[in-house]
């Protein structure tokens, strides 16, 4: 599958609320008036059984569907999204858990298997999910604004640096739930803050590695204390006088869900 349909290696420049417009209230229009709102796959019919052998084969069969058509589907929608509102837009479907994507801020769509319903009930998801991901990134854009890494005083932008780390952490958890991966959108998030900040990208990604260091696992909300050290450690890392970052590699963000169709 093609990354440039996946939400994973954004920039805050790419979905910054303030350059790129968006009104909610018509979405479902828009949605409605995209090319793959007309070819809305319908969802083969389960049929019911007793026997366990035949209920597995039965999901198997249903799973085939969601993993062939309907993902071709899905991502014949993202890619109209994309060219109405930009890359932002791919967010949509990054769904908590073990959805389409896995490991994100979304409720309101979960994958192709149980969000595809009727034409109209798929449509009404698509537009209050992008909607859903779309209310998260300004809420983001508000937080990062509250917490401004320009302080003159060092020890108030220390303050200031560590209180913000917290403070996102534990809202990207409750927003995915700590479930599969979670921790991919946490260090997305917590790049896309320091670079809101004019921290150098490259830079930025090193600091959260560093910072996070595997800490965080699927599945698994990190307990306070975790939480507290990883902040203060980025905070005390964006010191003027802090040892640069080690080079690291990227972050590559996968979830077990999802690696079998990345291979693809």
């Amino acid at each position: 599958m093609s990354r440039e349909l996946l939400p994973y290696d954004l920039a805050w420049s790419d979905v910054d609320p303030r350059t790129h417009p968006f009104d909610p209230a018509a979405a479902l229009d828009v949605v409605r008036g995209l090319d793959a709102a007309s070819r809305v796959p319908v969802r083969p019919f389960g049929r019911r059984s007793s026997d366990p052998d035949e209920r597995r084969e039965e999901y198997a069969r249903l799973c085939s569907w969601s993993h062939t058509e309907g993902w071709d589907w899905a991502r014949a929608m993202t890619a109209d999204l994309i060219a109405r509102y930009g890359p932002w837009s791919t967010g949509w479907r990054w769904a908590h858990d073990e959805g389409d994507l896995g490991g994100g801020p979304v409720g309101l769509w979960c994958c192709t298997l149980h969000s595809i319903g009727t034409p109209e009930e798929t449509l009404e998801r698509v537009a209050g999910a992008l909607c859903e991901w779309r209310e998260w990134l300004e809420y983001l854009a508000r937080r990062f604004d509250a917490y401004p890494l320009d302080a003159p005083d060092a020890e108030d932008r220390r303050d200031t640096w560590e209180r913000a780390t917290h403070h996102l952490i534990l809202q990207v958890l409750d927003r995915t739930g700590s479930g599969d991966a979670w921790y991919g959108h946490c260090r997305q998030v917590l790049t896309w803050f320091l670079t809101r900040w004019d921290v150098d990208r490259r830079t930025a990604d090193a600091l959260v590695e560093e910072a996070i260091g595997g800490r965080f696992a699927s599945w698994t909300a990190p307990e306070g204390k975790l939480v507290h050290e990883v902040a203060e450690q980025l905070a005390t890392s964006l010191e003027p006088d802090a040892e640069p970052p080690a080079a690291v590699e990227r972050y590559r963000y996968t979830s077990a869900h999802l690696q079998s169709y990345l291979d693809e």
